[in-house]
């Protein structure tokens, strides 16, 4: 084949790919859970949880909230902008399972006001 001819391929499959991506992506939806069925075998997966904030705690550079369902888990966020939410607020949050000093958290990477 000639490099020309190669090259169109190349653009034309390259393209078809993100293509596809984009549309599977669209797809793709982050699995909810409640916080009793969090686990160290989860470190590492994406959870969408849903509850209430009883505590909001705001250290400077991030905030740390208490999620209650009624099983209570901590939320990372990792501020960029002004936030502030208050207690008795019913949220849902994105973000990845992790555990700090033995006790299981989500590194929160997107969070909805519910209420």
């Amino acid at each position: 084949m000639e490099e020309k001819t190669l090259l169109k391929l190349a653009l034309i499959c390259s393209l078809v790919g993100i293509i596809a991506l984009f549309f599977i992506s669209e797809r793709i939806e982050i699995k909810e859970k409640n916080i009793n069925e969090i686990n160290k075998d989860n470190i590492g997966e994406d959870v969408r949880i849903k509850g209430i904030v009883s505590r909001s705690t705001d250290n400077g550079k991030i905030i740390l909230l208490d999620i209650v369902q009624p099983e209570t888990i901590t939320i990372v966020l990792f501020k960029d902008t002004d936030f502030n939410i208050s207690t008795g607020t019913k949220v849902e949050i994105i973000g990845e399972i992790d555990e700090f000093n033995g006790k299981m958290e989500i590194i929160g990477n997107e969070v909805n006001i519910l209420s």
